[in-house]
């Protein structure tokens, strides 16, 4: 009996391993098919770069509220966390646009333009001093640090900020902190003197007791960018224009509904 009864257990762990083993392969099957199924699906999309930042909040919720499928395209959002990050998306055909500003969009095009403005963004910056710092005056910037993109144009206004300080021989560092929430962070702690930054990482900065400096000049600088090589086709000019009819219906809901009731969507 009790070889009758290990014979009956081996072959109950024979059939179980068996059976996991068609399961798994069966599994690894159907893994594979959705991964072609979705890198498929990813290639056709219009894959748009994003920064948690509140000029890209009419295209986060436009894609929140499916605003991108009523118009009729696809639209696959890549969510970065700092310019830095869009710029190489684009630079390296992850993405056929992204959200930067026309500073930056200008520096990459260079002499032979391969970029171009799809939209404009209600991107801005604000010139911050750390409250340890106690500087008031963009003249109070000798020797200090200044937190701000490595490219485009909140590097620009840090540069005009502090022109005429160093004509005169003092010295002023621009650091690189590509990521805003690291950036805002070290404003805030006073690991950095000064800081450029955009909203929302400006008011959550202020309320931290961060003073805003100065009048700082920038134009309307926030921008989508695409890539005129994988846009050129009649299906891609397509998805741009109902890409913008999407942000449009976007805009119209934040402006009657407030920022407020989306603004936790810039959380990644």
């Amino acid at each position: 009996m009790k070889r009758i009864f290990y014979l009956f257990l081996i072959i109950i762990s024979v059939a179980v391993t068996y059976g996991c083993g068609d399961g798994d392969n069966g599994k690894k099957r159907l893994t594979k098919e959705e991964k072609d199924s979705l890198r498929r699906a990813d290639s056709l999309a219009l894959k748009i770069g994003v920064m948690p930042t509140e000029d890209c909040l009419p295209i986060v919720v436009a894609k929140e509220l499916g605003l991108f499928d009523k118009a009729g395209t696809d639209v696959h959002l890549r969510r970065y966390r700092a310019m830095s990050e869009c710029r190489k998306a684009l630079v390296d055909s992850l993405v056929e646009g992204a959200v930067i500003d026309t500073t930056l969009m200008g520096e990459l095009n260079g002499t032979t333009p391969w970029l171009y403005s799809g939209m404009r963004t209600q991107l801005s910056w604000q010139f911050l001093t750390a409250k340890k710092a106690r500087i008031k005056r963009i003249d109070q910037l000798a020797d200090k640090m200044i937190a701000a993109d490595s490219h485009g144009e909140s590097h620009r206004i840090a540069e005009r900020a502090i022109d005429s300080l160093m004509r005169k021989g003092q010295h002023v560092f621009i650091i690189q902190v590509e990521d805003l929430e690291t950036r805002c962070s070290m404003l805030v702690t006073g690991n950095v003197d000064a800081a450029l930054l955009p909203e929302p990482h400006a008011t959550k900065a202020r309320k931290a007791g961060a003073n805003v400096i100065g009048s700082v000049k920038s134009g309307p600088a926030g921008v989508v960018a695409f890539r005129k090589k994988s846009m050129a086709d009649a299906r891609r000019k397509q998805q741009q224009k109902a890409f913008a009819k999407a942000v449009e219906i976007a805009n119209d809901s934040i402006k009657r509904y407030g920022k407020d009731k989306y603004i936790q969507l810039l959380q990644w």
